[in-house]
């Protein structure tokens, strides 16, 4: 059956929302390496909580007069609970998981995640892939493991313990679950819907993370130094890219959206490369290249 003009046009712009959010999450992470090096993790996710309430309250309201039919739409809801939960409350356990354990193991199990949203988009959600877009997705999740460990080892000597790989693969199963609901949730939910539901579990899940870790309430009026503003420009920029990421869910396919945003530490390695002069193997570019060819094969219509 051929496409129509329509689901040609969707799916394109899905792949240039993708592209953008992979951009901006890469260059994010260049910001927080050059910028934010100085700041612990339970700081960034303070920061980050500060910054993102204001801005999820705004599309809340927003939601609520442009749109307000939250109680027409239960299921939808639940499904964007779950989904929100998913995505933020993974992100605090990979946190975890990266202050116990060697950077190059657990970004590569957890690189891993879009291949179980992409086999239970295309088992449950009924999902169509092309062989060449299974083919870039199959070669940009192994190429992101292969980065993950080839990069991270040259950079980061720590042990791998056993609760970090606990961790890690916590972080695998609710990242490649969530991704699910995520698009679930958007199937019945316009964008500006889904993302005002984060007013209901940024609050609860940060609370729960900064209590977690024995912060105290200094935590939430940071002084204004360099970190703490590069803090806050990852935090807005984070923001955007997620933005992105969820407007190419919105408009295109889970198991191809997920695996092509998963791409973005490539984004962010060059960057390292070229504004803060980290080196990388032969491994290392061999590798990105692959990663680039799979981008390009996930990309075809």
């Amino acid at each position: 059956m051929a496409a129509t003009g329509s689901e040609i046009t969707m799916a394109d712009s899905s792949i240039v929302f993708a592209l953008c959010s992979l951009l901006i999450y890469g260059i994010t992470q260049v910001i927080a390496k050059a910028a934010v090096g100085s700041s612990n993790a339970t700081s960034m996710v303070a920061i980050n909580f500060l910054v993102s309430v204001p801005v999820y309250v705004f599309i809340f309201v927003s939601a609520l007069f442009l749109w307000g039919e939250y109680v027409d739409h239960l299921e939808y809801v639940v499904y964007g609970l779950i989904g929100a939960s998913t995505a933020r409350g993974g992100y605090y356990i990979y946190l975890e998981a990266l202050e116990k354990g060697a950077v190059s193991m657990v970004g590569s199990i957890t690189a891993a995640f879009p291949a179980i949203t992409a086999v239970l988009a295309v088992t449950l959600l009924g999902e169509d892939l092309e062989l060449l877009n299974a083919l870039g997705i199959t070669i940009v999740i192994a190429s992101m493991v292969a980065l993950s460990f080839s990069h991270g080892r040259a950079s980061n000597g720590h042990a791998f313990t056993r609760t970090s790989l606990l961790l890690s693969l916590a972080t695998l199963l609710i990242w490649g679950f969530g991704g699910i609901f995520i698009k679930l949730a958007l199937d019945g939910l316009p964008l500006i819907g889904y993302l005002g539901l984060y007013v209901f579990i940024l609050p609860p899940i940060a609370f729960a993370y900064l209590r977690h870790k024995g912060a105290t309430k200094s935590v939430l009026f940071p002084k204004w130094t360099v970190p703490a503003i590069g803090a806050v420009v990852v935090a807005e920029l984070w923001q955007l890219g997620y933005f992105a990421e969820t407007s190419a869910v919105s408009e295109g396919a889970a198991s191809i959206v997920f695996p092509l945003i998963s791409a973005y530490p490539v984004v962010t390695i060059l960057g390292a490369r070229i504004f803060i002069k980290e080196r990388l193997s032969k491994v290392d570019w061999m590798i990105l290249g692959f990663v680039v060819l799979g981008i390009l094969l996930i990309s075809v219509p």
